[in-house]
């Protein structure tokens, strides 16, 4: 094995002695004003190339040891979309030390650069779909510290967004209290797109609400002395905070039966809710027929 290992090592050595022809990739570097432009697409970070070169100087330049990255500089990126081969050949044939460049296998290098600008959009909140815990309800408008958020990014997208793109989703479920918290924007392009600000503080109020009824005496309109109902109490459900349940009074509702829409095919009259008071929410009357009869 000693004899195997050390044959392997002469035969090793002398092969990287010996001229061959290889593949490489070159790294590059890309160098345009950043402040005013912006990458759309990554970037190639290599070209690909033909050399011949003896084995050790082609092990190390496909391991990439000592060797700087080729500086591409473009004066005007929006421009021109692709560098072609014939660009570049000459600074990469002085960049390989020791090796002999053939032919580069890509023909051109392409890219997408575009303008970055910044541009304003009004911010919308998404309040109907907050998610609540049971029986509770927002008791107070949902207030947010900005109108507008200023988007850098490239301008070709800036453009196609539309203007009601910023929505912010309160994404926290079962709130149970009242809520004041930092969201961040979400952007569809967040490795292209910066926000500023980056966050916008959502508030609201929250509060238990509880099931309740109350029975309700039905006030009669156009009656008669041969019409009369078989019932003259509705039952009236509803949802009241918890803290205000105390406050309803029975005075505060009211319910009207008119006798001249009779329905003549089912001989009903239907109740209407015509007073409720302003802290109950969603007040219905429970059955809101009602059978007449005729004296004879």
């Amino acid at each position: 094995m000693y004899c195997i290992l050390t044959a392997a090592t002469f035969w090793f050595f002398s092969a990287l002695n010996k001229q061959y022809d290889a593949t490489i990739n070159f790294p590059v570097d890309w160098e345009y004003d950043q402040e005013k432009y912006i990458a759309t697409n990554d970037l190639p970070d290599k070209i690909q190339m033909n050399v011949s070169g003896i084995g050790w100087n082609l092990l190390r330049a496909s391991s990439r040891i000592k060797i700087t990255p080729l500086a591409l500089r473009l004066s005007d990126p929006v421009a021109k979309k692709q560098l072609p081969g014939s660009y570049f050949a000459n600074q990469v044939a002085e960049e390989l030390d020791n090796l002999q460049l053939n032919y580069i296998i890509e023909d051109s290098l392409y890219f997408d650069i575009d303008y970055k600008t910044s541009q304003s959009f009004p911010v919308y909140i998404d309040s109907t779909h907050i998610n609540l815990e049971d029986d509770y309800r927002i008791t107070s408008p949902v207030s947010f510290d900005q109108d507008l958020v200023e988007i850098t990014g490239p301008k070709g997208v800036l453009q196609t967004l539309p203007k009601d793109t910023f929505w912010v989703h309160v994404i926290e479920t079962n709130i149970d209290e009242d809520f004041n918290s930092e969201i961040p924007f979400q952007m569809e392009y967040p490795d292209l797109m910066s926000a500023r600000p980056q966050t916008v503080r959502v508030s609201f109020q929250v509060r238990k609400f509880e099931s309740k009824q109350i029975q309700v005496p039905v006030t009669l309109l156009n009656t008669g002395s041969k019409v009369f109902l078989t019932d003259t109490i509705a039952t009236v459900r509803f949802q009241v905070r918890k803290d205000h349940e105390d406050s309803v009074k029975l005075s505060s509702f009211a319910i009207e039966a008119d006798l001249k829409t009779i329905n003549p095919l089912d001989s009903t009259v239907h109740l209407n809710l015509t007073s409720s008071p302003s802290i109950v929410v969603d007040p219905y009357i429970e059955f809101p027929q009602v059978k007449v009869r005729y004296n004879e």
